[in-house]
């Protein structure tokens, strides 16, 4: 971590400081005390986690992983889920664009050999780059399933509508099976009243964001007319009243 991005994420800190649930990203520093990381794993359904290729090692992708608790016990759940099918070594990459997350997310790592985390804003180039080297190390063009809980929303507050969609496409072009946990509109009028009450410039392109409503009506139309992807299933609602979308590629 470069000294200029851990001043940037600490500089974001302070600007919210008035409110402790203000935030520009979602990179909270104590979020699974509040959302804890066992709870989305009981929405996770058996049965469906099959690799595009079985004599592989099975890859999975966390965006927005924030300090890798659901990371840790994403692998585990894997491992268990994919034991009675087939004895399969299971790698997950963290991703964040948070430094200081990344940090402790390494820190507090179990399993080293299996878990590793980077610090990359994932609508980049650098971040493509290195995702094609990552997934070119296990012979695989995708990673057979990609992870992306409660992060669309913060996308959508910062990119717009277009950048939602950018995001999603993206995150489809290196999956087999995608899994995204939606944040409700509520939540989105709650992070902005948050910013505001800290005395922080409101995001910008909230007023302009046509994809409003329901969440889960767009990310699940973008999906199949834009990434050309289908359902696998859609959860019931956790304990904070979110649902978990599965779809596969076509």
């Amino acid at each position: 971590m470069s000294g200029e991005e851990a001043r940037s994420s600490r500089k974001e800190r302070q600007e919210d400081k008035t409110d402790p649930g203000a935030s520009r990203h979602g990179n909270f520093m104590n979020y699974y005390q509040f959302h804890p990381a066992e709870e989305r794993v009981r929405q996770l359904p058996r049965g469906v986690w099959r690799s595009a290729h079985p004599d592989r090692k099975y890859v999975g992708l966390d965006v927005g992983c924030n300090a890798g608790d659901l990371t840790f016990v994403l692998h585990d759940f894997l491992e268990k889920a994919l034991s009675a099918d087939q004895s399969k070594e299971i790698s997950l990459l963290g991703v964040d664009l948070d430094p200081i997350l990344i940090e402790r997310a390494r820190e507090r790592n179990p399993r080293p050999d299996r878990i590793i985390f980077e610090c990359l804003d994932f609508l980049t180039e650098d971040c493509n780059r290195f995702l094609n080297e990552h997934l070119a190390r296990f012979e695989k063009s995708r990673f057979d399933v990609v992870f992306c809980f409660s992060v669309t929303m913060w996308i959508h507050l910062n990119h717009g509508d277009e950048g939602l969609v950018k995001f999603l496409r993206k995150a489809c072009s290196v999956a087999e099976m995608i899994v995204i946990e939606p944040q409700v509109w509520k939540c989105y009028r709650n992070a902005s009243r948050r910013l505001r009450r800290s005395k922080a410039e409101d995001f910008p392109l909230l007023k302009t964001l046509k994809y409003t409503g329901d969440p889960v009506e767009h990310i699940e139309r973008i999906l199949r007319e834009f990434c050309n992807f289908r359902r696998v299933m859609v959860t019931k609602n956790n304990e904070w009243k979110r649902r978990l979308l599965i779809y596969a590629r076509t």
